[in-house]
């Protein structure tokens, strides 16, 4: 089962096989912003960045385990200088690289959640160089910490006891059934 971090580990390697962020997708802390103002090193691009967006409200489906939505938000972070085809001010790659990530990780299931959905994208409408393009996912969660049938809680052993039982059964088929009606049947006193 799992808490938290596998389904965020899960996405990251999902969007990492999109073969044009191979080298760089990593945890979102703000890391566009930070760049520009210098406060950072220059990462390579594209990169993809994941950012969760969980929710506060967790409903207790049984036995411990709790069910949430998760919000996914992709960013998609490219520099292109010039395209070298007239239009110096336009990046059409940033779409290709968002087509990528939309195939990518459209209907896939992060650990411990249902299919990934497409909720909202977002363009940067005023970008230099560096585009900063924003997908956003959303998906259900399902959370076992706390719950006895976690196996990292070590409060339920999940195995085969050793008996020494053998079951042979056959199989029987209708035709060689004996009906006996109702009417003929008495409960005793």
């Amino acid at each position: 089962m799992a808490g938290i971090k596998q389904p965020i580990l899960s996405v990251m390697s999902q969007t990492a096989t999109v073969s044009d962020f191979n080298q760089y997708v990593r945890i979102w802390n703000n890391q566009v912003d930070d760049e520009d103002k210098g406060r950072l090193y220059d990462f390579p691009k594209p990169a993809a960045f994941i950012e969760l967006i969980n929710s506060p409200v967790y409903d207790e489906i049984g036995v411990g385990f709790k069910s949430s939505d998760l919000g996914f938000k992709i960013h998609i972070v490219a520099e292109l200088f010039d395209a070298q085809d007239g239009t110096f001010e336009q990046n059409l790659l940033i779409f290709d690289l968002r087509d990528k990530v939309v195939a990518a990780l459209s209907l896939f299931e992060p650990t411990a959640c249902g299919p990934l959905v497409l909720k909202t994208e977002t363009q940067d409408f005023k970008h230099t160089n560096i585009y900063h393009y924003v997908v956003d996912f959303v998906c259900n969660f399902t959370d076992s910490i706390g719950s006895p049938y976690d196996p990292a809680s070590g409060k339920l052993i999940d195995s085969n006891p050793p008996t020494g039982i053998e079951i042979n059964s056959s199989k029987t088929s209708a035709a060689s059934l004996e009906y006996i009606p109702t009417s003929n049947f008495n409960i005793p006193q």
